[in-house]
Parts: C-alpha cells; structure tokens; sequence
C-alpha cells in the first residue's frame, strides 16, 4: 500500500508541476492577414471590443479550438485601442505567412472537488449494517486536460458511516446493539476524453483503476480491533460540466465501480453471497483551473 501512496503523490506533483506546460502557445506572434475583430468571447456572436487592421502583429495569450486570446504586440495597449481580445485562426497568420492552426483545444490545469450519493453492488449486505444502501460520498482530486481533448486525473474518495452488527438467519437479519463503522476510500486513477462546445460546455467519459480500503470498527466498544483490508478495482465515469467563469465550472457525473472478491469471506456478505464493493456514485463536482 505504501507503493500505492507513493506513485499516486508522485502523479500529483508531477500535476502540480504542469502549469509550466501551459505557456507553450502564450507568446508567440502572429500577424493579422486582413481586416479581423477582436472579439470579447470566442463566440462570432460576441461583442466586438476592437477593430485590428490587416497587418498588425498581435502576441497569444491563449488557444482554443479555431480562437487566439490575443494581446497587441510591440506596442502598448493605449496606443493600439485595445488590451486583448478572441480573434478567429483564420484571420492570423504567421510572419512568414502561414495561416494559424485553429485545431485543437487547449491545455488546462485543475483541481476539483466532489460530493454525492453512493449505491453499493453489495446492496443487501450494507443494507443490513447501515440500514440504507445509498450512501453519502465526498472527495476530491487533480486533473490535466490536453489539447487534443484528452485527460488524466488522480483522486481520492471517503465514505464512512456508522451502523450496527448483524446477524442472519435464514431471510431474517437481526440487528445487534454493536456499533459498527464501516470507512471505503478509494484512490483513482482515470484517463479519458473531453469534448467542449463552442458555448464552452464540456462533456466526457473515461474509466480506470483504483486502490480501495475498506476498514471495519466498533469506535465505542472497548477493546475491540478494526480490520483493514485492501483490493483493487476498476472504474467508467461519464458527465458533463458548464462553465461559470473562464477558470470555474460546475459538473455531474455518474461513476460506476467494480471491486471484485473484496467481500464474502465472512460476515452478512458471506450469507448473502456478495463479494463486490463497488457501486454506482452519482457526483455534484465543483472544478476551478486554467
């Protein structure tokens, strides 16, 4: 498990390190093949902000799909009318007279954070602990989005909830005045793939593999020992998200997850013959980058 932690703190430094990536396009000069607007949106319907004539070299701020965020370049904002603005790939060119390249999106560092509901596989089993199959979640990870539409993300998740003990007999489970906690956190590594609109709503799916624990205690009863157990599982997620602001969106999704033989040895799982601790998680994600 230390192995575990290792690698998967390694990938989040190695994100974290990625917004040096991010400036592989900011910089770089263009010139204006003919009569263009800088726009306030990447949008042909946006508001105009200013009028560029054919010729005047522009320095990018940022790419996306067939729009330049871009800056005059050489000469200071007040002189040009303008501080920055979208301009359309088609109206851009290089110095040596290449027309720009609008394929392609753009690179986005970012974080998020999540909560939502969780229905076990196991569903009799944490039925009979919990009393409800459908569980709260929360959690919260990091993200790179690549250019060309495809992500990669790390994240860890938390369900605890605290129950009672069980017994079954036949089709008659008995519950017992025994506290038990039951802990899932699952570490997750996800690739997949990104699509945004023109609007800048994004939609996307992927799947992975991911490291669960699964703790079981009694807190309040005296000496008694938890047991810990490990096991790795398999993931598909898909969902859609909407921007608030350039650097803020808001997003639902849908995971399902399979951890196969981590139950069944013991326990109500046993009687009940269940021996997967994944689950359905449906998730609320709140998600801020550049």
């Amino acid at each position: 498990m230390h192995r575990i932690y290792t690698t998967t703190a390694a990938a989040l430094l190695a994100i974290a390190l990625l917004p040096s990536l991010a400036s592989a396009q900011a910089g770089k000069i263009l010139v204006v093949a003919g009569p263009a607007a800088a726009l306030e949106s990447p949008r042909g319907d946006s508001r105009i902000l200013s009028e560029v004539q054919a010729g005047t070299f522009v320095e990018v701020i940022e790419k996306w799909e067939d729009w330049y965020l871009v800056r005059p370049a050489g000469a200071p904002a007040e002189t040009a009318g303008w501080q920055s603005g979208w301009i359309e790939a088609a109206s851009l060119q290089t110095p040596g007279g290449r027309t720009a390249s609008g394929r392609g999106g753009r690179l986005m560092i970012r974080g998020f954070g999540h909560a939502g509901g969780l229905l076990f596989n196991a569903r009799d089993s944490f039925q009979a602990i919990l009393g409800s199959n459908v569980n709260s979640t929360y959690g919260g990870g990091a993200q790179v989005v690549f250019p060309n539409g495809v992500f990669a993300q790390a994240s860890l998740d938390m369900f605890s909830r605290t129950g009672t003990r069980a017994l079954v007999s036949g089709d008659q489970v008995f519950t017992l005045d025994i506290p038990n906690r039951l802990t899932v956190r699952p570490i997750q590594a996800t690739v997949g793939y990104r699509v945004e609109s023109p609007n800048r709503m994004g939609t996307y799916f992927g799947g992975g593999v991911g490291w669960h624990t699964l703790e079981e205690d009694s807190p309040s009863v005296p000496g008694a020992q938890s047991v810990s157990t490990r096991h790795i599982g398999y993931h598909i997620v898909g969902g859609a998200e909407y921007p608030l602001m350039r650097w803020m969106w808001i997003a639902g999704e849908v995971q399902w997850a399979t951890v196969p033989k981590a139950l069944g040895d013991t326990g109500v799982s046993a009687v009940f013959g269940e021996k997967d601790l994944g689950g359905t998680t449906f998730r609320a994600k709140f998600i801020v980058g550049y």
